[in-house]
C-alpha cells in the first residue's frame, strides 16, 4: 500500500512538471503564417509556438482576406492551451503547440504579394 501511494505521488508530480497547461489561458503576441510556418512567438518573447486554430481558423485568418494573400503576420489575443514539451508543426521543428479555443483579437501587422 505504501510503495502504490509513493507511485501515485509521483506519477502527480510528474503530470505537474510536465509543462502542459491546465486549462484555457490567454496569450497575446506576433504570429507568422507562411508557407508550413504558424509561428507564434508572445509579446514577452516566449515561443515560437506552432499555432493550431481548429475550429476558430477563421478568425485567426480573417485579416489576410481584404489583402487578397491567404498568409502573412498578425498580432493576436488568443485563448488556448500550450502543450506539453514535443515535437509539433511542419517536421516537429517547434517544442510547444498552441492549441486556439478563442480569439479575442487578430490584427493584420503585414501581408506578403
Amino acid at each position: 500500500m505504501m510503495r502504490r501511494a509513493f507511485l501515485l505521488g509521483l506519477w502527480a508530480l510528474a503530470a505537474c512538471a510536465s509543462g502542459a497547461s491546465t486549462g484555457p489561458r490567454r496569450f497575446a503576441g506576433t504570429w507568422a503564417f507562411h508557407f508550413e510556418t504558424s509561428a507564434f512567438v508572445t509579446d514577452a518573447g516566449e515561443g515560437p509556438y506552432w499555432l493550431a486554430g481548429g475550429d476558430v481558423w477563421p478568425q485567426l485568418t480573417a485579416p489576410f482576406s481584404p489583402t487578397g494573400n491567404p498568409w502573412g503576420e498578425a498580432h493576436v489575443i488568443v485563448e488556448g492551451e500550450l502543450s506539453a514539451p514535443g515535437q509539433y508543426g511542419h517536421l516537429g521543428a517547434y517544442e510547444r503547440e498552441l492549441r486556439v479555443t478563442r480569439v479575442i483579437e487578430s490584427r493584420l501587422i503585414s501581408s506578403r504579394r
